[in-house]
């Protein structure tokens, strides 16, 4: 009798081996499965830049709904180009100044020329000129001739800073020297004008005062 108890005791034991055996190799196979079924991040990259193509295609043929679903999710992710374009397509100024300011956060320019102009006008914000002198300097800091050019605007009329006609015409001086040829040909016109009108202001040492400024001027990155 002991024999045979002894014997089963020992086919259950041998019986439970088996099964956890059996159970590990199942685990070894989920991962393996997973393990390949799991896309690397190069395959990621890949996806979200066809679908980056695929919407931005569509924004530029006016399927905005095609576009929005397409590049939401990439713009969710915090890809500022993705983030400009589904801030374009809001009709709620709010929501606009959203996704903008998010990628302005990113230092984007375009994104912080657009936000100071938001907070400037009021557009989905309750207006504040120091607000929009912050972001039109960050992007102007950064090249940018259409927040260049507004930041002069902002020291030769006193909104949100002092007024300050030096300080105006370096900045209008800085935007007007960018190249014709540039991606910004209206800003650089714009600013020229203003810089004529700034001059007729100032007195001949400040406008010396201003050229001055704006022959040394560096950005903040080339300067550290």
């Amino acid at each position: 009798m002991c024999r045979i108890l002894a014997g089963i005791v020992l086919a259950v034991m041998l019986t439970g081996c088996d099964a956890e055996n059996a159970s590990d190799e199942k685990a070894a196979e989920a991962e393996k499965t997973l393990a390949v079924e799991k896309p690397s991040e190069a395959e990621k990259a890949a996806e979200a830049e066809k679908a980056f193509k695929e919407g931005a295609a569509a924004y530029e043929s006016g399927d905005y709904a095609t576009a929005l679903r397409l590049l939401r999710p990439i713009a969710e992710r915090g890809a500022v180009p993705a983030q400009m374009i589904v801030a374009a397509m809001q009709r709620d100024y709010a929501e606009a100044l959203k996704w903008y300011r998010l990628a302005a956060e990113q230092g984007a320019a375009q994104a912080q020329t657009i936000v100071g102009k938001m907070y400037l006008q009021g557009n989905g914000v309750f207006p504040d000129e120091t607000e929009a002198v912050k972001w039109f300097r960050s992007a102007a800091e950064q090249g940018d001739a259409e927040a260049q050019n507004n930041l002069g605007v902002m020291y030769a009329s006193g909104k949100g800073v002092p007024q300050d006609y030096v300080q105006a015409l370096m900045w209008f001086s800085l935007a007007a020297l960018q190249s014709p040829n540039s991606d910004q040909p209206k800003d650089r016109n714009d600013a020229v004008k203003n810089r004529e009108r700034a001059t007729s202001k100032m007195t001949p040492e400040q406008i010396a005062e201003a050229q001055k400024l704006a022959r040394e001027w560096k950005p903040p990155s080339a300067a550290q």
